[in-house]
């Protein structure tokens, strides 16, 4: 009975305890929480200071096409910088070209911490643009060589973009159709003119087409047309002729023969008529008046002789007085 009043009057057992840890690494885990926590810390403090925007350069998706000996501006657009304005004595800019025929680019015009060096005659930049964040470049009198892609080098410390645009020279056709009305006698030959002047890239389709008063077939057989080949200018541009040849006949008088030029530099087809008179042959016509003439000479002969043997034939039927 002792010993059971002695176990009810123990308190009850509580929750174990950890055993205890030495102080050297107590202190140690201490030390890993408060570097953990000061890692983290430093992590978002970095996180916080990385910049909003990131530096880009934009010059459009489509090609850029330019006449030949035409001034030509090429845009480089600057965003991502964190500034009203930028600071020029800040900034670098090189302008490169890759031509179809080259294997490296080459510089055309640099701009660094302000100053101007143009690798080409004439190209320049301009500052109040570039503070604004268009680095664009100016180029006057373009010519076929400078085709090619040109790429935009910004440097705005400590970020650097770049990007590209393609720029297409053309030069648009001198179109003329000789004679522009032609008079020809039927079953006899002539030709038409379409010449095609000073076009650039040598690329260019011409047709020929019939448009009849009589609505009657339009086509051209292949064998009456001869386009000729290409031949190039001394300026890098080229001519070419296309020859149409003509045997018509009577029925063929009032149609419009028509050449249709195509150039990437024509927004629609280029068309020039040539209206067509057709004669009837000399030979025939001759005839027809020889035969004319010769009845009327004939009915003047019969109408003569007739009149004659009439007062003949009267003078003799006639009582003498």
């Amino acid at each position: 009975m002792k010993g059971n009043r002695s176990a009810q009057s123990l308190p009850p057992p509580g929750p174990a305890k950890p055993p205890s840890l030495p102080q050297s690494m107590g202190w140690g885990a201490r030390s890993a929480g408060r570097a953990c926590r000061l890692l983290g810390l430093l992590l978002c403090l970095s996180g916080a200071l990385q910049p909003a925007e990131t530096l880009q350069v934009l010059m459009g998706s489509t090609p850029l096409i330019v006449s030949l000996n035409d001034n030509i501006s090429i845009p480089c657009k600057i965003s991502g910088y964190n500034t009203a304005e930028l600071d020029i004595k800040n900034v670098g800019v090189t302008w490169y070209l890759k031509t179809p025929r080259a294997d490296q680019e080459e510089k055309v015009f640099t701009f660094h911490a302000g100053a101007h060096i143009s690798h080409r005659n004439g190209a320049s930049m301009s500052d109040s643009d570039l503070r604004r964040g268009n680095a664009a470049l100016s180029l006057p009198q373009i010519q076929f060589k400078e085709a090619g892609i040109y790429r935009c080098y910004v440097i705005v410390a400590p970020s650097d973009a770049h990007g590209t645009a393609i720029l297409e020279v053309v030069a648009q056709p001198e179109v003329s159709l000789c004679p522009k009305e032609v008079t020809i006698e039927s079953d006899k030959e002539k030709t038409l003119s379409c010449d095609v002047n000073k076009f650039y890239p040598n690329l260019v389709d011409i047709k020929w087409t019939k448009i009849s008063k009589n609505n009657q077939d339009s086509s051209i057989a292949t064998e009456d047309i001869h386009t000729e080949a290409s031949v190039e200018n001394e300026d890098g541009t080229f001519n070419v002729t296309s020859i149409l040849r003509l045997q018509p006949s009577l029925q063929d008088n009032g149609n419009v023969y028509r050449c249709i030029v195509s150039h990437k530099t024509f927004p629609a087809k280029l068309l020039l008529n040539s209206t067509l008179t057709v004669t009837a042959p000399k030979s025939a016509l001759n005839s027809i008046i020889g035969a004319v003439i010769g009845t009327i000479i004939a009915c003047i002969i019969v109408l003569g002789l007739g009149t004659f043997v009439y007062c003949r034939c009267l003078k003799k039927t006639s009582p003498v007085t």
